[in-house]
């Protein structure tokens, strides 16, 4: 078995539920074993990026289209898992077991209140589209709300991934349907420390170039955390050096 492949945006459609005590992954309208699917010894990653993530675990038997098994839960959060989506990668199995990649290590970041705006119009359920105008920086004034900040819907913290002048888009859909003049809370992290594997083909190089994600192609680890004044610091190892890579997994690299 291969330590790691080229592929990552193996097929990934349905939603998954896990059972820890067993390591058995059930899936709804999934398609494990099928060409071009889940295969054993891939990677399968539970969750978003872009809302909420609870980890990875390498695949090391599939019973069906819509169950698979897992070879160890060290590299999950410990938050259950049911009706979650998920990604699937051939990324470097070993990153897995490492303790540095595992989300049970992600260091907790405190989100606070940065600034509560006023919907401008309807947003329904399954949108990542929100009518609000977000105020734009002037002379030495930041805007107070930017990408990768997030908003709160229904308990949730979902990323910003693009701020337009009367709409904001998510990083995920909202559960809870937006009223015109509904307050919206945005919030910050700070502090954390955050490790993932990307896949990083030319484009996402070319992209991150002169950035502070800049890298080579491959198989990539990023560290990110932030520093004592606040600062975004970012951390690349190249774990494996290789063209080819085929992406297409959120989040994209570099990330919003």
């Amino acid at each position: 078995m291969a330590l790691w492949g080229n592929n990552d945006a193996v097929g990934s459609g349905g939603t998954v539920s896990l059972d820890y005590s067993t390591g058995v992954v059930t899936g709804t309208a999934t398609t494990f074993g099928n060409v071009g699917a889940a295969a054993t010894g891939d990677v399968i990653r539970f969750g978003n990026r872009a809302g909420t993530y609870y980890g990875d675990a390498v695949i090391v038997g599939i019973a069906s289209t819509t169950q698979l098994t897992i070879g160890s839960t060290a590299g999950l959060s410990g938050v259950a898992i049911a009706g979650t989506e998920f990604r699937v990668s051939q990324l470097p199995k070993y990153t897995v077991l490492d303790y540095s990649f595992s989300a049970a290590n992600d260091a907790d970041e405190t989100a606070s209140t940065i600034y509560v705006g006023v919907s401008t119009g309807f947003a329904g359920i399954a949108t990542d589209i929100i009518p609000v105008v977000i105020p734009a920086a002037s002379g030495f004034t930041p805007a107070p709300v930017k990408v990768g900040d997030v908003m709160v819907n229904d308990g949730n913290n979902l990323f910003i991934s693009d701020i337009g002048t009367s709409t904001i888009t998510l990083g995920s859909t909202i559960s809870a349907g937006i009223s015109t003049s509904d307050a919206l809370t945005f919030k910050r992290y700070s502090a954390g420390y955050d490790k993932y594997a990307y896949g990083v083909a030319a484009i996402g190089a070319s992209v991150a170039s002169g950035t502070a994600f800049e890298t080579g192609v491959g198989w990539v680890g990023v560290t990110t955390y932030r520093d004592n004044q606040g600062n975004l610091r970012v951390k690349k190892e190249i774990l494996v050096a290789m063209s080819g890579i085929t992406t297409g997994n959120t989040p994209l690299y570099p990330p919003a």
